[in-house]
């Protein structure tokens, strides 16, 4: 029987490594058949080494193995890379990254060092000014100061800031788990999950470095250290804006000192973030960017496209532009009332800020597949399981990708957010039954 078990871990743990090898070095994201395959591949052997999961040291030899593997080459799912070097090079030459539009800077007679023709015809926001903050603009100078012209040694510096983040998730994960009487174990659904591997390290998204920051803030919080919780969560506020909507949860969560306390050095350090680069240029920069997309962008949304739709039958057209922002104002409000319930019926501050991603996720014009790996990491702390079902499914947007485009069939969204949804209320309904027995 032992036999039979170390046969089955060794089959699983080649199966994750291999799938995720194959989605993240080989396979286009066009050719959707074997893209698909191996993905759900990589998930079966996750599913199973997280069920029967070997020695622990084994497990993060696992995991470790299936990131350091994704440095062999330059990302296969996302093209973002190429804006990062983009930025980083600009920065190198003392040139602000939301001052001039790549498509403008491309019609000068000369490129600045480290630009290139070939660089910007892959960059896929060639109209749009930066949006990530100073501390990913940093990283982004740093990884173009290093790689000096070579993409893939740039790619690999920024994993390297990656990496070190996943790690330092996956050991404060197990902390947190340790200091609320949970099985360690369930570390292992966040530290192997494909697709936090693959759009993390492989695809050089910086929810990986959220997830980071909110863990320790979440740690420190529930230790009472507020102002180590703040620096954590100002800190994910820095590298991305996004970690703003947790702030009513820590406001309210607890006594009003302590949520001040933390909610004020939250604020503080996120707009000291700023200052290295904060100009009229900056601002009125990311304030076009994300108005652009609240008001245009739109991908793999739920609600949304119920409303949308509503609006084509009644105005003939795409609501977006009056919809997106209208949506986002219902978001905050719905936020604010979660906080408040939470407070009210003493949920977990992990618990308040699931709740607040998944409202915000529902209502969002466009979910990323990467948007959701701060979910994974929220719904194991909480043991919620439908954050790890969405990660399989969420993967059938890239099924959309063709050699010329993207056009992703409706039926994939329905499957996606069907299955989604009706394990969230199954569990929202067995958990409120177990409570109030």
């Amino acid at each position: 029987m032992q036999q039979q078990n170390n046969t089955a871990q060794y089959t699983s743990i080649f199966i994750l490594i291999a799938g995720i090898s194959t989605v993240g070095l080989i396979v286009p994201r066009h050719e959707t058949l074997p893209l698909g395959l191996a993905y759900f591949s990589a998930f079966f052997g996750y599913f199973w080494l997280c069920k029967f999961p070997p020695a622990q040291s084994a497990t993060f030899t696992v995991g470790l193995a299936s990131r350091l593997l994704l440095f062999v080459g330059l990302p296969m799912l996302s093209d973002d890379i190429y804006r990062f070097i983009w930025d980083g090079a600009l920065i190198q030459n003392g040139m602000s990254p939301f001052e001039e539009l790549p498509s403008t800077i491309a019609t000068k007679d000369a490129m600045p060092d480290g630009l290139s023709y070939e660089l910007y015809e892959k960059l896929n926001s060639k109209e749009y000014f930066a949006i990530y903050p100073p501390l990913n603009q940093f990283i982004f100078w740093l990884s173009s100061w290093i790689g000096n012209d070579n993409w893939l040694v740039s790619a690999n510096v920024i994993r390297f800031f990656l990496l070190a983040g996943d790690l330092t998730t996956y050991y404060f994960i197990r902390k947190i788990l340790k200091s609320s009487g949970h099985d360690l174990v369930r570390a292992n659904w966040y530290w192997l999950n494909p697709l936090v591997i693959l759009e993390g390290v492989g695809n050089l998204h910086f929810e990986l470095l959220v997830v980071t920051f909110m863990v320790i803030g979440i740690y420190y919080f529930k230790q009472s250290s507020y102002w180590k919780s703040g620096i954590g969560f100002g800190l994910a506020i820095a590298t991305k804006l996004l970690p703003l909507i947790y702030l009513p949860a820590l406001l309210f969560r607890k006594d009003f000192k302590s949520g001040v306390t933390t909610t004020l050095i939250a604020g503080i350090l996120g707009v000291v973030s700023f200052l290295p680069m904060i100009d009229a240029a900056l601002i009125e920069s990311m304030s076009s960017s994300l108005g652009l997309y609240f008001q245009k962008f739109e991908f793999n949304a739920s609600i949304y496209y119920l409303i949308r739709e509503i609006g084509f039958w009644v105005k003939g057209y795409n609501i977006i532009g009056t919809l997106g922002p209208a949506l986002s104002i219902v978001t905050l409000l719905a936020i604010l009332l979660i906080a408040w319930i939470g407070k009210k019926r003493q949920w977990s501050i992990e618990e308040i800020m699931l709740w607040s991603l998944t409202i915000y996720l529902a209502l969002a014009t466009t979910v990323h597949p990467w948007y959701i790996i701060p979910l994974i990491m929220l719904g194991v702390l909480t043991k919620y399981w439908f954050p790890i079902i969405w990660s399989l499914l969420i993967f059938v947007t890239y099924f959309g990708y063709t050699s010329t485009g993207f056009e992703l069939s409706a039926g994939w969204l329905v499957l996606e957010y069907t299955v989604v949804l009706s394990v969230l209320i199954i569990e929202t309904v067995k958990k409120s039954n177990a409570k109030n027995s």
